[in-house]
């Protein structure tokens, strides 16, 4: 059984849904299995966790949707590859500049240290350009789909949106319960046509998404 802790609403975890949830509805397909436990043990409160199993199947069924758009597979392939080069490159940069600290007597590592500095370097901001562009190509590859498959649109769902909302409202309540700064719980969010929210910040090139705020009303 979960202690009393662990059905208490936690708003960090209500924030972390909303942004997945919202992700979604840009067919931005996150790992949503974590929120099951959430959802379990009421940190989300009632009125979500009723409705999380139904939501979940038809987020899901959107995800396996898209995947059938011809070359997607492939591109997200290539973007996993340079997600995988610098996780590989950094750590072995680390060690050669360690060997090269606690053995400084071996030329080959001193000599070398320097240029796989800007290999880690290099391979790293591959990967964040990769994780932009391709990222942002597959969406739009997606968003077409959608656009060219106007029956497939009901998968976008009401139900997502709905259900963000609900999660907004279990968050102002908890605000307006524990007398917390809305800004110090902002909000993640592709979407701003939710009801009780104020946009804190604007997206930018390192943040696609806006930071908003739970209004008090």
């Amino acid at each position: 059984m979960p202690s009393s802790k662990d059905t208490e609403i936690d708003p960090t975890e209500i924030r972390k849904v909303i942004y997945s949830l919202d992700a979604y509805r840009s067919h931005i397909f996150y790992d949503i299995t974590w929120i099951d436990a959430k959802a379990k043990n009421g940190n989300l409160g009632r009125t979500f966790a009723g409705g999380w199993k139904k939501l979940r199947a038809r987020m899901f069924k959107m995800a396996r949707v898209t995947l059938s758009v011809p070359g997607n597979r492939r591109i997200a392939k290539i973007q996993q590859y340079f997600e995988a080069l610098w996780q590989i490159v950094i750590p072995l940069v680390f060690l050669f500049i360690l060997i090269n600290f606690m053995a400084p007597g071996i030329p080959i590592v001193a000599i070398i240290s320097p240029y796989l500095v800007l290999v880690a370097f290099a391979a790293l901001f591959a990967s964040l350009g990769a994780k932009y562009f391709l990222g942002g190509l597959i969406s739009r590859r997606i968003n077409q789909y959608f656009v060219d498959n106007p029956e497939a649109q009901v998968l976008r769902a009401a139900e997502l949106k709905n259900a963000i909302q609900v999660l907004i409202e279990e968050l102002r309540k908890f605000l307006r319960d524990s007398d917390e700064d809305p800004k110090d719980h902002l909000v993640g969010v592709g979407f701003t046509d939710y009801k009780g929210i104020e946009i804190n910040k604007k997206p930018r090139p390192w943040r696609q998404y806006y930071l908003v705020t739970v209004t008090q009303q």
